[in-house]
């Protein structure tokens, strides 16, 4: 009588070699919560100056610094929202609240769609009727784009597109 040995590899510390994905996928999920209950929440966004509609009197456009200050308390709330950097590695906004995002080598790209989406609806409510884009790309070096996330303002359409292979 012959017993077959099946093979079976295990991960770290002896688990299946798929939990590790499933525990990333749980952290991204666990920062999307955090991006949308409570680093977002009106009580938070009220320290941060709220996302009410100014004054009549400061309702002409941003000045640079104003703008600079409130592009500095966006990208502290994305760090907070992932303070271990599980998802988000680095993240920077230019003159034109196009923020680019190099995303952590864990990140499994079935989420980049939805977190853009996350990320897209969280500048709008900070920048109002403006016109965004969200650019995240791979942590090589250089980075390479992975996709870009529209929002239009006057129409609220989101859209995705995915970058190219190279």
């Amino acid at each position: 009588m012959r017993v077959q040995r099946r093979a079976t590899s295990t991960g770290w510390r002896g688990t299946p070699p798929q939990a590790g994905s499933q525990r990333h996928r749980a952290r991204v999920c666990i920062v999307w919560v955090a991006l949308l209950c409570a680093g977002w929440g009106l009580h938070v966004s009220a320290l941060f100056g709220g996302y009410g509609t100014p004054p009549a009197q400061a309702r002409s456009a941003d000045t640079s610094s104003e703008l600079r200050q409130r592009q500095g308390e966006f990208l502290h709330r994305i760090r907070q929202a992932d303070p271990r950097y599980q998802t988000i590695d680095k993240a920077m906004l230019n003159e034109q609240n196009e923020l680019g995002v190099i995303l952590n080598r864990q990140v499994d790209m079935d989420a980049v769609r939805p977190l853009m989406r996350t990320l897209l609806a969280q500048m709008a409510k900070a920048f109002p009727r403006q016109n965004l884009m969200v650019i995240a790309y791979a942590p090589t070096q250089p980075p390479m784009p992975i996709g870009t996330a529209r929002l239009n303002a006057r129409t609220r359409q989101m859209t995705y597109t995915p970058a190219a292979l190279q």
